[in-house]
């Protein structure tokens, strides 16, 4: 996945905590537009509560997250069993201080 030059310069320390945690699968993608200048972005979470941030036109890579609890709720309306254990996954990353 080509990568924005701010995720691949400023962002160092967080991708390597995500590579001790793993990327993990995808579970679901949402298109999200927040009204920026190069347009919509593709929010995926995947099964490690790491959220991929894309370039909805271009895929690019525009960051990653480790989500907290209230990041993974705020994108599902219906909290399922698999979503319940992706939330448990973001405490535990909260509580280590992984969301930087």
């Amino acid at each position: 996945m080509k990568e924005s030059r701010h995720y691949r310069e400023d962002r160092k320390h967080r991708e390597a905590i995500i590579e001790s945690i793993g990327t993990g699968q995808v579970v679901a993608k949402f298109t999200i537009d927040k009204g920026h200048k190069r347009g919509p972005e593709i929010h995926s979470i995947t099964s490690t509560g790491i959220i991929i941030i894309q370039n909805e036109k271009t895929k690019k890579l525009i960051t990653k997250l480790i989500a907290r609890p209230g990041q993974i709720r705020r994108y599902f309306k219906d909290i399922t069993p698999n979503i319940q254990q992706i939330i448990s996954l973001a405490y535990e990353h909260k509580a280590l201080g992984f969301n930087v």
